[in-house]
């Protein structure tokens, strides 16, 4: 898993192109053989495009499966961890897996929300207040049952490998935020297309902006304030800006992905193919979210250590549910609409397949999740 010069990853890419058109790859011992239409037998580094950062719980989960897919493929598949942003900005990595630049990558979906139209109905408020794992498995499992999405997925070039929540929603500001009239007339930094509905509803100003630019943002008086997974109080260090934060009871909202592409996949051999779809299974059963939860670990504590942070609460149930009843089901209703024209067929089918699942959830599952126990800590000290 060293890092290569793209150029050569380019030569190497075009080569097995070639060899690939003419139907032979090249053999260990620099010769061509048949593969008798099973795919590439021999190793194969592929080069993955991220723009997660290498100390949040998103690249430390990513990094895992890399390992794993080395070790079990016997060193046949390898991955080139190139740097956050190094081939492609984050809202450019999906169309560079797409069109070859990069073989994997990992970006949040919301970024090129008409590609993953099913992906997005996690960005509706207030549907996906569950475990982070609940809501893996329920994308998991609704890709694999919703013909409709899996057409989609044959239409864009990209083979599934997950989608996992960044985290529960969290709201940072200079001032205390305890309900909507807090949010009313403030320039948000938010992400995903209903989420940013959900802000206008309530007369929030909401301003789109890839992660790696919100601090700059804050400080030049672009935005205000910013509604982040921890990730953005912690790793992107926001909590030097914003020394108050909240939960408000929204849940997840937006989704990372891991993509690769389809090409690539199909010239994998049939026994890489299924170690390949066996740790994919896996990765979304529960191992995906148990690295998450481990990478994630370190982040309330630095919260609590930081000396700019006043607090971190969680809302009343009175006033998140003051904000989710002005939404009632019209986002839902928006989303199957702005999903099925972005090419799902029969979106509605898949959005009650992910609303059934979504809700298998315990109460164990859900003190699992780092913000939740992290409010418990703030409540506690």
């Amino acid at each position: 898993m060293t890092k290569r010069p793209l150029a050569l990853a380019s030569v190497a890419a075009a080569t097995a192109l070639i060899l690939s058109a003419c139907g032979g790859v090249v053999s260990d011992d620099g010769g061509s053989s048949s593969d008798g239409g099973s795919g590439s037998t021999d190793s194969q580094e592929l080069t993955l495009a991220t723009m997660a950062v290498d100390s949040t719980p998103q690249a430390a989960a990513a990094r895992w499966f890399f390992e794993e897919l080395e070790t079990r493929t016997d060193g046949r598949l390898t991955v080139d961890i190139t740097g956050p942003n190094e081939i492609c900005k984050a809202p450019e990595i999906a169309e560079c897996v797409r069109d070859g630049r990069a073989d994997i990558g990992v970006s949040v979906a919301d970024y090129t929300a008409q590609l993953f139209p099913g992906e997005t109905i996690v960005s509706v408020p207030f549907l996906s207040d569950s475990s982070q794992q609940a809501v893996m498995n329920a994308l998991y499992q609704a890709n694999e049952q919703h013909e409709g999405s899996q057409a989609k997925w044959e239409e864009i070039g990209l083979y599934p490998v997950a989608h996992w929540p960044a985290g529960r929603l969290t709201l940072g500001s200079t001032e205390p935020i305890r309900d909507i009239t807090d949010i009313s007339g403030m320039k948000w930094r938010v992400s995903g297309p209903f989420l940013i509905k959900a802000f206008e509803e309530i007369d929030g100003n909401p301003v789109s902006m890839p992660s790696n630019e919100t601090y700059e943002a804050l400080q030049r008086g672009v935005a205000e304030a910013a509604a982040f997974a921890i990730d953005g109080a912690v790793d992107y260090k926001l909590v030097e800006l914003l020394p108050e934060w909240t939960d408000p009871g929204v849940g997840h909202y937006n989704t990372f992905g891991m993509w690769l592409n389809r090409d690539v996949y199909d010239n994998f051999s049939d026994e890489d193919r299924t170690v390949f779809d066996e740790l994919v299974a896996e990765f979304n059963g529960g191992k995906g979210m148990e690295l998450f939860a481990e990478g994630a670990k370190d982040q309330c504590q630095f919260m609590m250590d930081h000396e700019n942070v006043s607090d971190f609460n969680k809302w009343t149930e009175d006033a998140t549910k003051e904000w989710s009843d002005l939404i009632g089901d019209t986002l839902i209703e928006e989303w199957i609409a702005t999903a099925e024209n972005d090419g799902l067929k029969d979106a509605r089918a898949f959005y009650e397949i992910y609303s059934d699942l979504v809700k298998d959830v315990t109460d164990e599952d859900l003190a699992k999740d780092p913000v939740i126990a992290c409010v418990q800590q703030f409540e506690s000290r």
